[in-house]
Formats: C-alpha cells, sequence, structure tokens
C-alpha cells in the first residue's frame, strides 16, 4: 500500500506569512508544530480516474494452482485450453480502510536577511483494518459438466471425478494458502508507528519588490522512515527508502493588507535505490511466493500550488488552495525482465486537492508593535477530489507557528 504515502507526506509549513517568498530576518527562528487527522480511507482513485473502493481483487484460477509445486502444471497439460481458462477456484476480494494520524515538526533560521535554513520530520501513527470477502463462487460444476459432455473418454470423467471432490475454498482457506504458499504474514488488522522522511534544505529571497517577490528553495529529503514489509500485504511505509533532491520556486503578489496570491512549484528527483520485492509473475496479480532484489527508480514528481489570502484583519484570514501533484512512472531493473515491466506498469500518478486554510496571527500586529508575541495558528481542512493510483482522503490540521 505504498502509494497512500503519496497523499500523506506532511511536514510543518513554515512559510511566516501569505507572502511565500519572505524568508525569516538573520538570527530569528520559527518552530512549527502541526497535528493531523485523515478522515477512514476506502477508497481510492484508479488508474481510469475513477473512485474504486480500497484493497486488492484477485481470481484464484487453475494458472494460479499451477504455480503449487504439487500441481507443477499439470492442469494445463491435461485440460483443453478453453476448459483450464474457464476454471476457477474463486474471486475474492480484500476489504481495507486506513485510519492516520501524523504529527509534523519543524523549524528554521535566518542565516541572513535572505536565506534562511529549514527542516521538519512528521511521526505517523497509521491503521489498517483489512478483511478477505469472497465474491464469485468456483466452476467446477460447470468445468465438470463440460468434460463430461465430450467425446467420454476415461482421461474426461477422471477429471470431472477430480473436480466434483475439490475442496470449495473460503475465505480461511484463501488466507491459509496466501500465508502458508506465498509466505505473507496473515491479512488482517494492521498499526504502524513511526518517523517519515526527513525533509531539510534553505529558502533563499532572490526578489523583493515589496508587493511581490520570488524565492528559490532547494533540499533533500533524507530516507529516514519506515519502508514498506514485502511480507505484510496491508502495512503503510513512511517512507520511500532513498533521498530525494528537490527545488522549489515561491512567487506572490499584494494587491493590499487584506488580499494577496501566491504560488509555489516544486521538481522533486528521486535517486535510485536498491530494494527486497515480490517477484511478480502477473501484471494484474501480483502475489509471489519468490523475493528479488532490484534497483528501483521512482518517478520524479511535480508539485504545484496556488492560493489567494483573504484578510478579514490584521489577525484573522481564509486562504483557499488548489495543489496538483503528478509523479511519473517508476521503473525497476532485475534479473526478472517480465517482473521490471509488471512493477513498472501503471505506476505513474495524478493527485488534485483543494484546501480551506483559517488563520489566527498576531504576526502582523507584533509588526505594528500592538502585540508582544510573533505566532500564528492554522486550522487546514484539505480535500482530495480526483487523481490516478491515489487515495481519496480527507484531513484536517491543527498548525501552531511562533517566531523567537
Amino acid at each position: 500500500m505504498k502509494w497512500l504515502l503519496t497523499a500523506l507526506t506532511i511536514g510543518a509549513s513554515l512559510s511566516v506569512s501569505a507572502q511565500v517568498w519572505k524568508t525569516l530576518p538573520q538570527g530569528v527562528r520559527i518552530l512549527g508544530y502541526r497535528n493531523v487527522t485523515t478522515s477512514k480511507v476506502n477508497s481510492n482513485f484508479n488508474q481510469f480516474r475513477s473512485e474504486t473502493t480500497l484493497g486488492a481483487q484477485f481470481r484464484v484460477d487453475a494458472a494460479t494452482i499451477d504455480q503449487i509445486p504439487a500441481f507443477g502444471g499439470s492442469l494445463q497439460q491435461s485440460l483443453p485450453a478453453d476448459v483450464y481458462k474457464d476454471l476457477s477456484v474463486g474471486e475474492y476480494k480484500v476489504d481495507a480502510s486506513a485510519q492516520f494520524n501524523v504529527q509534523g515538526t519543524g523549524l528554521g533560521y535566518g542565516i541572513t536577511d535572505k536565506v534562511m535554513f529549514y527542516a521538519e520530520v512528521a511521526y505517523y501513527q497509521a491503521r489498517v483494518e483489512a478483511k478477505i470477502k469472497r465474491t464469485k463462487g468456483n466452476t467446477y460444476e460447470k468445468v465438470a459438466d463440460y468434460l463430461e459432455q465430450q467425446n467420454g473418454g476415461v482421461v474426461d470423467a477422471t477429471l470431472a471425478a477430480n473436480l466434483r471432490s475439490m475442496i470449495d475454498a473460503d475465505e480461511s482457506t484463501v488466507q491459509s494458502f496466501i500465508t502458508n504458499h506465498y509466505g505473507y504474514k496473515p491479512i488482517g488488522d494492521w498499526y504502524g508507528a513511526g518517523y517519515g522522511d526527513m525533509e531539510t534544505g534553505v529558502m533563499a529571497k532572490v526578489v523583493d519588490k515589496g508587493i511581490w517577490g520570488v524565492m528559490v528553495y532547494p533540499g533533500l529529503v533524507l530516507p529516514t522512515g519506515r519502508q514498506d514489509d514485502p511480507d505484510i500485504l496491508q502495512d503503510v511505509g513512511f517512507g520511500d527508502g532513498q533521498f530525494d533532491i528537490f527545488t522549489e520556486v515561491a512567487t506572490g503578489y499584494i494587491v493590499n493588507d487584506y488580499l494577496s496570491f501566491g504560488t509555489t512549484l516544486r521538481y522533486t528527483y528521486q535517486a535510485p535505490t536498491s530494494k527486497t520485492l515480490r517477484v511478480p509473475s502477473n501484471r494484474d496479480f501480483t502475489l509471489s511466493s519468490e523475493k528479488g532484489e532490484f534497483d528501483v527508480k521512482y518517478g520524479d514528481k511535480i508539485n504545484w500550488m496556488a492560493n489567494t489570502t483573504f484578510g478579514v484583519n490584521d489577525w484573522i484570514s481564509f486562504t483557499p488552495s488548489y495543489r496538483f501533484m503528478y509523479q511519473m512512472p517508476s521503473e525497476y531493473n532485475s534479473n526478472y525482465s517480465d517482473a521490471d515491466g509488471y512493477l513498472s506498469y501503471n505506476s505513474d500518478k495524478v493527485e488534485h486537492q483543494v484546501q480551506l486554510t483559517t488563520s489566527l496571527s498576531s504576526i502582523q500586529p507584533f509588526l505594528k508593535k500592538k502585540f508582544l508575541l510573533p505566532a500564528q495558528i492554522n486550522m487546514n481542512i484539505v480535500q482530495t477530489v480526483a487523481g490516478k493510483n491515489v487515495p481519496k482522503v480527507g484531513r484536517f490540521e491543527l498548525e501552531f507557528r511562533m517566531l523567537f
């Protein structure tokens, strides 16, 4: 369930105001804390950008059975091609839902009046509920009837009798098959907690014309987060496991004291890494008992954000925002050329989010010498409204920032 991370990489924003190009004055510090609670994630946007329920769907058929060493491909050798294709033990679905609580902490320091250093990291708590559900029964009777209607040979009659005596695989049988044959841990509820990947960099103000400006900030994402366990189907990783290098540009324009616009654009290069992964034997059926070493290059990402800030007064403002994310397809390289293609297939991602921020800030009153301490409290409501290969998730964020 690695793709969940795309929508849930949450740090502590260190922008000190709606003026996105502003940096801290020399020697000034900022501390940010954000607490995030998500809605229960029950669905995702699939490769066709339509909403589907969360969880894997799979079919156990003759080809699946033939992968078991005890069968060793004997069904394909014994059955006619059309019969082999129709034989099914059943179709199943893993009903799943997930919920997260994330606490992000960030700090910044003004190196000069135009350059500031910052770092941020998030601590994740995730709970996933998963249960196997059977959606279609077996086709033993149908295939057996077909065989008996053929020439009536001994082989056909024996196969038909064997099919009628086969065990009907209910949910517990499939659970046992997944754990005993494929070597996965049982599918069920899962809980995990740990730190995500840490982000650090510098913010440099390159243009400041008073009512508009430009800031650039290069940085790194360090692989400090927990990664997916290839033996647990329902777990969620809190990090990708490799270094990222990014550059972001922020610019904005101030109309007056109560209306401003801002936008940011980030490009992230995800460095190659090596991982131990399951080796899929089919593009649409990724369960596998075999593990292998893969050189992985996750797709580079583009993030764009645009917002408008409406100030009620020096203390209160509202900021609606739109966020867009595109991640390019990932690349895999190993001794398993077919598996490389299966893993790369349909690995690109698109996400559209809307956000509404309500801010209570003493920064402007502090600058006007009307308040003793510069601080800010933000309440954010964020919702994923469309996308491809990303979860449909809403979240509520409460953020506190203090300058000192």
